[in-house]
């Protein structure tokens, strides 16, 4: 895809964790501009936690246009933290850690949805939720993004690993008339079960265009001439006025 065709698409949520009283918020971007031909997607978690059901899990979206036949073919963190014992790890890939496979993708044709619950198209996660398959354990909160940990914490998260702040995915398989206006409908997760929290966007909240089109520079050679043109335009000019004086 020509960077001419390129743009992002942003969606934000916030919302209030009734099982902990805890604030959420989250974001997630769309872009098919920082890998030509794919859809890069980054998912963030703008706040700390104190129990699972605040860790965020899954994002789900549809496509308002032909499927879309997609593949995962990267997922990364840039660090996975851990609470109890202390300690972070640098430049994780999402797709191969010492458990194996942590975050998927899921798509459908199905006119209801992925599954009952969750009616969009498309999705990433790394708890199971009966729909995203190949991962460790199905059902867990691991590697799950967060924030940072609050005070009264509890030991399920102080235990876990967890992205820590946001993760990068790259789908590809994009169409040549992909047009990224056409996602909407984007279903935050938070938690490893579809009756915890979850923050419906429908649009999103800005669109970035793509950039113009870079302007045409003459070549060096036409440059040239037309100053050689400019030259002797001004030679004429000076010569006819000699012969008016």
């Amino acid at each position: 895809m020509s960077r001419a065709d390129a743009a992002s698409m942003t969606f934000s949520v916030t919302g209030t964790n009734s099982a902990s009283n805890n604030a959420l918020a989250s974001s997630v971007v769309f872009d098919d501009l920082l890998n030509p031909g794919k859809l890069t997607v980054t998912l963030t978690n703008m706040k700390n936690v104190s129990v699972p059901s605040d860790v965020l899990t899954s994002v789900f979206w549809d496509y308002a246009g032909s499927p879309l036949n997609l593949s995962l073919i990267s997922a990364t963190a840039a660090t996975v933290t851990k609470n109890n014992p202390s300690t972070t790890t640098n430049n994780v890939n999402l797709l191969n850690t010492p458990n194996g496979k942590e975050w998927a993708f899921a798509s459908t044709t199905n006119s209801a949805g992925l599954t009952n619950g969750v009616t969009q198209d498309y999705g990433l996660g790394t708890a199971g939720l009966g729909i995203f398959q190949g991962i460790g354990g199905q059902q867990q909160v691991n590697y799950g993004i967060i924030d940072g940990y609050n005070a009264n914490a509890n030991s399920p998260v102080k235990g876990g690993s967890f992205v820590d702040n946001s993760a990068t995915f790259v789908l590809s398989g994009l169409p040549a008339n992909f047009d990224i206006r056409k996602i909407g409908s984007v279903r935050f997760q938070y938690g490893t079960a579809l009756s915890e929290p979850s923050i419906i966007k429908a649009q999103g909240n800005y669109y970035s265009p793509p950039p113009p089109p870079p302007k045409k520079v003459p070549e060096p050679g036409t440059t040239a001439a037309l100053g050689l043109f400019a030259v002797g335009a001004l030679k004429v000019v000076r010569k006819k006025s000699l012969v008016v004086a």
